[in-house]
């Protein structure tokens, strides 16, 4: 299962193992390469940042004042925070980790910020000062004007649309009824063809996950139940098919496909989960829609393959 890995682009594919090895220069052309492709290049940026997160150091030396560069850079510096703290709630994370976190988180923020005001076109490095200054507790005003400011840049972008809704969350900054709003609104404003639109299941999924978290019943019977609903499962088909209806090509429609289908296989809604996961294959997302189910989201996403007669 090749699990963090539901997207599409070879070229990626291809440069990833060199950069996990230390070959980090092929990983800086591809950015460059991706340059007035914001999809593209958000994607690269984010891959790129998680494997280099352990080459911080050299990243640095090899970044100097190249926009690209610092980019990357502040988005690995990013990684390397989160891979200290772990993704536990932050009550379960000892103070010298914790401490550990936003030291390294803190550097992120200058080289986001040259690159930002380097190319004052490119929406991607405020997407990761988004992730950033959620790590960091910001504050809602300030995740508003990076978000004012990302949008300005890229009304569309599917990952800078994906944090906004996690810093939207109850466990965040925001409520379930606001987070509900904005996906809502997503959906009514996306274009046809865009898988933006998997705001709305992606928010859904959100909210029943804390619930399960919160909840001694099990996590199937729950999802069954949240995704039976007939509002939701209205609202989750129209949205699902203004998507399907334009069918853009996207490197992120692998993503939307799961949240998709997840949620119509546990609503019970079978043959629209099958027709969006066929393409999926073995690649699946890290975390949401699966791990929603199961701590071990691998092996739930191969049971719903089978129940889906898909493998």
């Amino acid at each position: 299962m090749r699990l963090g890995r539901a997207w599409d682009d070879p070229a990626l594919e291809r440069v990833l193992p060199q950069v996990r090895a230390g070959r980090l220069e092929p990983g800086l052309e591809l950015i460059s390469q991706a340059r007035g492709d914001n999809e593209l290049r958000a994607l690269r940026v984010e891959q790129l940042a998680i494997v280099g997160a352990s080459h911080t150091e050299t990243l640095g030396r090899l970044a100097g004042d190249d926009a690209d560069g610092l980019l990357w850079l502040g988005a690995a510096r990013i990684e390397q925070a989160w891979a200290i703290r772990g993704a536990s709630y932050a009550r379960y994370v000892d103070a010298e980790r914790l401490a550990r976190f936003e030291e390294v988180l803190s550097s992120a923020a200058d080289p986001l910020q040259q690159a930002a005001e380097a190319l004052p076109d490119d929406p991607v490095p405020w997407d990761r000062l988004q992730r950033h200054g959620i790590g960091m507790h910001s504050g809602r005003k300030e995740l508003n004007r990076i978000w004012t400011e990302l949008t300005a840049r890229e009304p569309h972008l599917y990952v800078g649309h994906y944090n906004r809704a996690q810093a939207l969350c109850a466990k965040w900054y925001g409520s379930d009824e606001e987070l509900l709003t904005f996906a809502r609104s997503v959906t009514a404003s996306a274009r046809a063809g865009d898988p933006v639109t998997a705001m709305l299941p992606l928010a859904h999924f959100e909210i029943v996950w804390a619930e399960i978290n919160e909840s001694e019943q099990p996590a199937q019977d729950l999802l069954e139940d949240y995704f039976g609903n007939s509002d939701v499962a209205d609202s989750l088909i129209e949205a699902a098919d203004k998507w399907r209806d334009g069918n853009r090509p996207h490197p992120r429609a692998m993503d939307a496909a799961h949240l998709f289908g997840a949620a119509f296989y546990f609503g019970g809604h079978l043959t629209r989960a099958q027709r969006l996961l066929t393409g999926a294959g073995r690649r699946m997302p890290e975390i949401l829609p699966w791990s929603a189910a199961s701590p071990m989201p691998g092996r739930r996403y191969v049971r719903a393959c089978r129940d889906l007669g898909l493998s």
